[in-house]
């Protein structure tokens, strides 16, 4: 299993109307060979018969000049230079954001789902443009073991067949679930006029698996085949027994095959028509890039949208600032856009301000990262535990004013959780366990675990008739999970519990175990936070992920479930979801069940999902910050400006 990681994403065109002259035309006889033709005589000329009266000015017919539209020149602010604008290059946030406007991405992730966008739609198993089907295995065949690593088919392997069941391998040919999807591109245009075409998709594949790219693609690694099946269309062929819940998004951002094939890929990353002036089939094109002060990219003329009126913007500036930490960034005032890695949430007090002033306005989101504190349920070095009672961890949480926590830490942004997802999860459930501040509730549950306050000096006792309930609270020595540590200390006193934070140097709390305080199983309480996705990670607290020797059988220190919480009913859940793909029926029901059990059960306290923080002017408009899109720049051919006079 591999280690989830641990943190602390032109114009429009214009009809002229033009005023036409109504009146009727004046008709002149043509000379005829008949009637020879006569000099016409001056108005007032003097002629047989009399004089000619004066001929009215005819009026000149008036010619409206349309009034051309403001240009919309939007100008980003980032937190910084990229490196490169190569694909597989500068991995940062900064060029990602650029990235966006150059290689319109195949989809999005909006609201904890998947949408395409430069693909003409995402396949799925209902329509049969995705298919698990039952494949021969041969020994030495590559195949994803029940653990999910990538493997050869030796003896003693441990895999998942073709029914769902866990086989230890011996020998022969067996039958494992494969995996695979079709994909279909827009039709999209490089920024040469050159098509893009389904071999680009898959050139960029093979650039992405060459030991030369150096970023590496880890999609890869669990795919048997990738390949062109028409002008426009891919096929994604997983490894035996991989389940990817996101097989909806193994797709390769092409890249131009027919300017860049004849080099090397370990040669691309340092090529100008690569990193710096790459061809596009985005809504932009980069038009300059200025070192040290910004990138200018204008409309991209082939753009494949572009008789739809889009991209709105006559251009696109990226202009490159030092956040300001707790302050609005020197020169935020030439900016429409202030991105978040711009702004350090902690500046959100000034965002706000500028705000309730009209100069700003303040979007907020959730970042992907729960904060929680950890129950040591069965730490690895002690024969018993304060928390393996579930009494005493939902009394915790009853004695934790998370709210308060809450309010101060993100400014009244944030929200309570109840399990390892946020409550605007699409997978969360409504009915989920909630144990709201209520000490005296705490204290109840505390009583009835039979943890009393023996000698009357304020502290609990109960393991042991003589032993105090004192913890210590781990946590890495910074400032956010200082705060957390001491307002959850101050809490926990009024319920009888000594809990002393405990501040650890990152690398000593993270270390592998058994050395290691998180991963050694080697405390009582540990505040950190993990990663959440878009597909619940359920595995965090299944019993086979608890980290341990393999001679104890465990699954070794690599193990994830660092609590060592074990539940019957929520791996049953856990493993049924992981074994099933989204659509299929089970899916959606086992995440949510493994979700209650979590809820009820708490082998951790959830705190509060992380926020990040973006700004825009007024004036910006379908500007959208997402839960689940990593960048807030993903739809560049929406965004506009709303300009006087247009």
């Amino acid at each position: 299993m591999t280690r989830v990681l641990l943190l602390f994403i032109l114009g429009a065109a214009i009809l002229m109307g033009c005023a036409q002259d109504d009146s009727p035309a004046t008709s002149v006889p043509a000379a005829t060979p008949e009637t020879p033709s006569e000099a016409t005589p001056e108005p007032g000329a003097a002629v047989a018969g009399g004089t000619v009266a004066p001929t009215a000015t005819a009026e000149p017919t008036a010619t409206l000049t349309p009034t051309p539209l403001p240009p919309k020149d939007l100008v980003v602010c980032l937190g910084g230079e990229p490196a490169s604008l190569y694909l597989y290059g500068d991995n940062s946030v900064e060029p990602a954001a650029v990235r966006h406007a150059l290689y319109e991405s195949p989809y999005t992730s909006l609201s904890y789902g998947y949408q395409p966008l430069a693909l003409e739609k995402l396949p799925n198993l209902a329509d049969g443009d995705a298919r698990l089907e039952a494949v021969e295995v041969n020994p030495g065949d590559f195949v994803i073991d029940a653990g999910g690593e990538l493997t050869t088919l030796v003896k003693g392997v441990e895999v998942i067949d073709a029914e769902g069941q866990r086989l230890l391998y011996d020998s022969g040919v067996i039958r494992m679930a494969q995996l695979s999807a079709d994909f279909t591109f827009q039709p999209l245009v490089w920024s040469d006029g050159t098509p893009v075409t389904a071999e680009d998709s898959v050139f960029s594949f093979r650039v992405a698996r060459s030991p030369g790219t150096p970023r590496v693609d880890n999609k890869f690694t669990m795919t048997a085949a990738y390949e062109a099946t028409g002008e426009r269309t891919v096929r994604w062929t997983g490894r035996p027994g991989y389940l990817d819940p996101a097989y909806m998004t193994n797709v390769w951002t092409p890249l131009p095959s027919h300017q860049l094939a004849e080099f090397a890929p370990e040669e691309l990353p340092g090529l100008e028509e690569a990193a710096r002036a790459p061809l596009s089939y985005g809504a932009f094109v980069v038009d300059e890039w200025t070192a040290g002060e910004s990138i200018r990219l204008v409309p991209n003329p082939h753009y494949y949208r572009a008789a739809e009126g889009l991209p709105h913007l006559t251009s696109l500036t990226f202009r490159f600032l030092s956040d300001g930490e707790t302050s609005l960034p020197a020169g935020y005032e030439e900016c429409h856009i202030l991105t978040s890695d711009l702004l350090w949430f902690d500046a959100l007090p000034a965002v706000a301000e500028a705000a309730a002033a009209g100069g700003l306005v303040e979007y907020t989101t959730t970042a992907g990262i729960v904060e929680q504190i950890i129950f040591g349920v069965d730490p690895a070095a002690a024969e018993q535990s304060w928390f393996q009672d579930a009494r005493v961890r939902r009394a915790v949480t009853h004695c934790t004013d998370r709210q308060t926590l809450v309010d101060e830490l993100t400014y009244g942004r944030g929200a309570v959780l109840d399990t390892f997802v946020p409550a605007d999860h699409a997978l969360h459930p409504d009915d989920a366990a909630q144990w709201a501040y209520d000490p005296a509730a705490g204290n109840a549950l505390l009583d009835e675990a039979g943890l009393l306050d023996t000698d009357g000096d304020g502290i609990r006792n109960g393991l042991t008739a003589s032993a105090p309930f004192t913890v210590t609270l781990g946590t890495v020595d910074n400032p956010l999970r200082q705060q957390i540590a001491e307002r959850v200390s101050a809490d926990l006193a009024a319920c009888g519990i000594e809990a002393t934070p405990a501040l650890v140097e990152a690398g000593a709390l993270f270390a592998p175990g058994p050395q290691g305080v998180v991963f050694g199983r080697k405390f009582d309480m540990a505040a950190f936070a993990w990663i959440s996705s878009i597909a619940p990670i359920c595995d965090l607290y299944v019993t086979a992920n608890i980290p341990g020797p393999v001679a104890d059988g465990f699954i070794g220190w690599e193990g994830i479930n660092v609590s060592g919480w074990s539940d019957e009913a929520y791996d049953a859940a856990c493993g049924a979801a992981l074994s099933l793909l989204p659509g299929q029926p089970g899916y959606e029901e086992s995440h949510q069940a493994a979700l209650r059990i979590f809820a009820q059960e708490l082998p951790a306290m959830p705190l509060f999902a992380r926020l990040r923080l973006a700004a825009t002017t007024p004036d910006v408009v379908n500007f959208r910050l997402d839960p689940t899109q990593p960048s807030e720049l993903w739809n560049p051919h929406e965004l506009d400006l709303n300009v006087a006079g247009s």
